[in-house]
């Protein structure tokens, strides 16, 4: 076999496959020989088939799958073994293709790549953006405070309707159903119908439509006693009479409530409680602020990037593969498409610098996390018949692609902006999430160009360079 390798525009080359009978042959009277050995075909033996008769009915099918093989094989070798990187996948020259698979005779294949350019990152002005920390407030605190004591509180009864009360009523629909019992939670209620609930005492009536008064479908189907899909033909109109009055006691700060709340022990004293909701609302932020930093740390790196992309060969290559860029329109699109191919590309090389990567046991170990969360509400080692049931359910979700790739790109996310950290040693703004949601605000807003480009071929996973052809 003959390789030969032609420059025929900027990081744009022609790569020509030349295959002789000797390149393939061997392969072929291979196949055909098992084929024979198994063909059971009427009038003949098992095994006894004439090979002119298995040539004539294979030989061309056989031929082109040795062939095509072949050339994926080699095309690839000959890149790793050249060291050449692309972008892309090599697009194929039908109109320079020779050779017939009806024939045992030479042919020849080419293809066009796009080279990926050197990267190199200039870190300097990426030194200048400010990683924000956001901080709880008191304000928040005393707020989930509150919301604790609620959700360990207890019930008692009224006499008048105040926010967030709870209501037993008795319901008349209005197309003649019988009457039932059901509830009202005014937490459910539309903030501009609340006005309609509020200082209405026991035995008091009142007729309203469900559909207006409730939040959503999903409470105005619950109280009315109906499943979702029928909650369209259903009748949503009724008259309720207030039963009774109940709202929530907020428990106290006492040895009751923490044996409650933390059962385990770990909090006993309002400033062990406090430290803990400040952790935890400072959490909840830490993905905002990092996805927020990795943005403009990515865009300065963008901006100062001076290496240029074989531009007429993604063009080509978006108009041939991609059913939205057409000749017409890809000059118009391109700029966009740029930008997201030097993001993912100055990403990537920022991989390298800092040496990122990603392990398979990375990966499952994540799934384990993600799932005892999720199944069991704990990313703690759970007894061995739960881990098992952990083992079982991750292994399920690692057989879809889209599982894995989404794990890999959190584990990418969470490793890139860490190795960032290290690398620019940013300085560190804290301030309320009030405050950094007004910061924000004044700020331009840009959509960052998070659609990256397909990554390019290599070989870990090679693209067919040539497709096979239809029987």
């Amino acid at each position: 076999m003959d390789i030969k390798r032609e420059n025929i525009g900027h990081l744009n080359e022609l790569v020509t496959l030349d295959i002789s009978p000797n390149d393939y042959q061997s392969e072929v009277e291979k196949s055909l020989k098992e084929l024979k050995r198994k063909a059971n075909i009427p009038g003949f033996r098992k095994g006894m088939v004439p090979m002119g008769m298995i040539e004539k009915m294979y030989g061309k099918s056989v031929r082109s799958d040795e062939i095509l093989k072949l050339t994926n094989d080699k095309f690839y070798q000959y890149l790793k073994e050249n060291n050449l990187s692309i972008l892309f996948d090599p697009i194929a020259c039908h109109d320079k293709m020779i050779g017939d698979f009806e024939k045992v005779e030479n042919f020849s294949f080419s293809f066009e790549i796009g080279l990926r350019p050197d990267v190199t990152v200039n870190y300097d002005d990426a030194k200048k953006v400010i990683n924000y920390k956001v901080t709880a407030t008191n304000e928040e605190i005393d707020t989930e405070i509150a919301a604790l004591c609620k959700r360990a509180g207890t019930y008692a009864a009224g006499e008048t309707v105040a926010e967030e009360d709870f209501l037993l009523v008795t319901v008349t629909p209005a197309d003649g159903r019988e009457k039932f019992t059901s509830t009202i939670t005014l937490n459910y209620v539309k903030d501009d119908e609340l006005k309609h609930f509020i200082g209405k005492k026991i035995g008091d009536e009142m007729e309203f439509d469900t559909k207006i008064v409730f939040k959503s479908d999903y409470e105005c189907s619950t109280f009315l006693k109906v499943k979702m899909e029928e909650l369209e033909s259903a009748s949503t109109e009724v008259h309720v009479a207030i039963d009774s009055i109940h709202h929530i006691v907020p428990a106290e700060l006492n040895a009751d409530f923490f044996a409650k709340i933390f059962p385990d022990g770990n909090v006993s004293t309002e400033s062990e409680l406090r430290k803990i909701i400040k952790n935890q609302i400072e959490l909840r932020h830490v993905n905002d602020t990092n996805t927020l930093y990795r943005y403009k740390v990515m865009e300065a790196l963008v901006e100062q990037a001076s290496f240029s992309l074989p531009d007429d060969f993604i063009k080509k290559y978006l108009v041939e593969k991609k059913e939205e860029y057409t000749a017409e329109n890809i000059d118009e699109k391109y700029n966009e498409i740029k930008k997201s191919i030097y993001y993912q590309l100055v990403e990537e090389q920022i991989a390298k610098d800092c040496q990122i990567d990603i392990t398979r046991e990375e990966i499952l170990n994540y799934m384990y996390s993600y799932v005892r969360h999720s199944y069991f509400g704990t990313t703690q080692i759970l007894e061995d018949e739960q881990e098992e049931r952990v083992k079982q359910l991750s292994a399920e979700m690692m057989k879809k692609e889209e599982n894995i790739k989404n794990v890999y790109d959190n584990l990418f996310f969470e490793k890139l902006v860490q190795a960032l950290k290290i690398k620019l040693n940013p300085k560190i703004k804290e301030l309320s999430f009030k405050d950094f949601v007004n910061e924000l605000s004044g700020q331009k807003e840009e959509k960052a160009p998070v659609k990256k480009a397909k990554k390019a071929a290599s070989e870990e996973e090679k693209s067919p360079v040539v497709e096979k052809e239809k029987k």
